[in-house]
């Protein structure tokens, strides 16, 4: 006996009503097995590739939570600027790729770089000011990184003027506490680089980088006021003791040449007297920046006394001295000081020493410089005058 499906494909009939396509369509869509395993292997290499995804992006965020622990570690560590500077970079390359980097800080109304890496062709060196950069009032207040250029902006690559020339950039403030105190400015030629975590892990360095910067700035104001006389910029007495010890020892243990210079500014209490004492700081101050001038970086100095200034000269004898000497007595004379009253100008003596073979303390050699200008100032003042055995005959105590 036939089925009814075959009697009924067969013959052309149709009962009960039914469409024959329909019929073929309805066992169509039955998937068969193989459709189904290739559906569910579709299925499981989709979940095993977002698998991977989730734990490519744990293993990331892992990774970046060490290097910014690390980061902060190794700031808080430091207290000199170029160092933090140095180790913002070095993170900034291992978090957030980028091809150019440029940090500046805010110096009155434009931006001071401090420094630049990568491959950038501008000309810029550090220390170099750039005034009124097109992004500087949007980034003085902000508390998160800025991108430019923005979509639908029509700057183009020459109007930054900052330290980058391409593609993208993105400025991030350094915000210590409650002010910027400057920016990070990278750049990237590879498109839409600058993504919503880059610009996150970015700011937090800058953010940390910006308070070790500020602490070690107030660091190193307080170390400046127990080091330096505030009036003058020179090294107080106890900073001045202690390198001068160090060096004398030095000068002793491979025999080098070593003088010093005792230096008295003439009549100064004639000055306070006249002009008052106002007048007389200014002088204290326009001859010592006069002096500062004058030195080498390695010469030692300090305000011995009240207008008396020394100077410890390393690997120079007397004649090199004495040279020094007249170049800063012409200088301090050639100063012209103004008041209500009148304009003035002051002189300075000078009293030179260089250490001989019987001179094994530092203190005695500056005592010998100090009898020196003694005999200066009984000859007049406005004058040189070199130690010798005879002057320190000359010289009495009281």
């Amino acid at each position: 006996m036939e089925s009814e499906l075959s009697v009924y494909s067969n013959s052309g009939g149709n009962p009960e009503g039914q469409n024959p396509v329909q019929t073929t369509a309805f066992f169509g869509m039955i998937p068969t097995m193989d459709q189904q395993e290739d559906k569910a292997d579709r299925v499981h290499l989709q979940l095993a590739k977002e698998l991977e995804r989730a734990l490519a992006a744990e293993r990331k965020a892992r990774g970046d939570t060490e290097i910014l622990r690390q980061a902060l570690e190794a700031f808080t560590s430091r207290s000199d600027v170029d160092e933090i500077v140095s180790l913002l970079e070095e993170f900034l390359n291992r978090l957030v790729p980028h091809e150019c980097s440029a940090i500046c800080f805010f110096e009155g109304e434009g931006l001071r770089l401090h420094s630049l890496k990568g491959d950038s062709k501008k000309c810029m060196a550090a220390g170099a000011v750039i005034k009124q950069p097109f992004f500087q009032k949007d980034i003085r207040d902000a508390i998160r990184p800025v991108l430019f250029p923005e979509p639908g902006s029509d700057l183009q690559a020459g109007d930054s003027n900052v330290p980058v020339e391409n593609g993208t950039f993105m400025v991030v403030p350094m915000r210590a506490g409650v002010r910027n105190i400057g920016c990070i400015a990278l750049e990237s030629r590879q498109g839409e680089v600058f993504d919503e975590t880059g610009a996150l892990l970015a700011q937090v360095l800058a953010n940390e980088a910006a308070i070790s910067l500020e602490n070690a700035r107030l660091f190193h104001e307080v170390e400046k006021l127990t080091t330096v006389d505030a009036l003058t910029g020179l090294h107080c007495r106890r900073q001045f003791n202690a390198a001068s010890r160090i060096e004398f020892r030095r000068t002793l243990r491979f025999s080098l040449k070593l003088s010093a210079i005792m230096m008295d500014i003439d009549y100064l209490m004639k000055v306070n007297d006249g002009y008052g004492r106002i007048v007389g700081d200014k002088v204290l101050a326009g001859v010592a920046d006069i002096c500062m001038r004058g030195i080498r970086t390695t010469d030692l100095h300090t305000r011995y006394g009240g207008e008396e200034f020394c100077f410890l000269l390393p690997e120079t004898d007397k004649k090199g001295a004495n040279v020094l000497a007249e170049r800063l007595r012409t200088s301090v004379a050639g100063l012209r000081f103004q008041t209500d009253k009148r304009n003035f100008s002051v002189t300075a003596s000078f009293g030179i020493a260089e250490r001989q073979s019987g001179t094994d303390t530092i203190e005695g050699l500056l005592e010998q410089s100090d009898q020196a200008l003694f005999k200066a100032k009984c000859e007049g003042r406005n004058r040189i005058v070199m130690w010798t055995e005879q002057v320190g005959k000359f010289w009495k105590p009281g």
